[in-house]
């Protein structure tokens, strides 16, 4: 028996699409086979709900070929989840212009920063802080053979840390501290996933027979509480403004047994890694 597509019970009702080229921030197309659902008669507006349960109003827009678009409110859609190349996403229709849509790193994992995405359509500090999130770099983040996470960052330097027991405090390497000038700051300025930043105050310690240590301080543990960060978990700082002394954070979490994700930071030769 031939399968007819405009047979309710024969209808698609889902569609996956990974996120492989840099345009995909102004449009996203729909599969065509998906686009036989509406029998010709495609809406002007759909609704998109996150995985954090709130929904995003984007327009279906067609082009001559044949082919529809979400174009108008997705790139709403795109910055309030933080969304870059190398994400996953998995639309359900639920036959009523409406999407549940789930989303997933190069890891495989869900992305955790869409569970907690807000609509800032229209909330203008969060524009701000959505704006200066993207005019960074975005970082290359995939998953390896071995289960590991490799980490190439478009910056000439970052280092990575473990979030200690005692999460108020962490060292910056003292190679990049004298390096960079951080060891004559006081403060450093960080960005965290969600575009929002925070200042932390930098204090050199003196350690017997080992010389001095520069240490984040005092806002840092703010920072750890607004992105649920536990010890165990794993950050990557990048250097993204060394004048200003401003750092972008990438956090990898640790698994439910503790076990802590294996990142391994890939730079080229003329660059420099650090590890904490």
């Amino acid at each position: 028996m031939a399968r007819n597509s405009t047979n309710p019970s024969w209808r698609v009702r889902s569609f996956f699409k990974p996120l492989v080229h840099d345009d995909f921030s102004r449009h996203l197309c729909l599969p065509p086979l998906f686009m036989e659902n509406f029998n010709g008669r495609p809406p002007c507006k759909c609704t998109l709900r996150g995985p954090s349960g709130e929904s995003w109003t984007v327009g279906l827009e067609g082009r001559e070929d044949g082919k529809f678009f979400f174009r108008k409110g997705w790139q709403n859609f795109v910055e309030d989840h933080l969304l870059e190349i190398g994400n996953f996403l998995v639309f359900k229709y639920d036959g009523d212009t409406k999407f549940d849509v789930k989303i997933y790193n190069p890891t495989g994992c869900e992305k955790e920063e869409a569970v907690a995405a807000k609509n800032t359509t229209g909330n203008l500090a969060s524009i701000r802080n959505r704006k200066k999130s993207m005019l960074y770099k975005p970082a290359d983040v995939k998953e390896t053979s071995d289960g590991h996470i490799a980490f190439r960052s478009k910056y000439k330097t970052c280092f990575k840390a473990t979030v200690p027991k005692i999460p108020y405090r962490m060292t910056v390497p003292k190679k990049l501290a004298v390096a960079k000038g951080l060891i004559e700051k006081e403060r450093v300025r960080l960005t965290d996933p969600n575009g929002k930043t925070w200042k932390v105050k930098l204090r050199v310690e003196e350690i017997k027979s080992r010389g001095n240590r520069l240490l984040m301080t005092e806002g840092l543990l703010k920072c750890w509480h607004a992105n649920n960060i536990s010890p165990g978990d794993t950050a990557v700082f990048e250097l993204v403004n060394e004048k200003r002394s401003e750092m972008k954070i990438h956090f990898f979490r640790a698994e439910a047994g503790g076990k802590r994700p294996t990142v391994v930071l890939e730079l080229d030769a003329s660059d420099s890694v650090v590890e904490n």
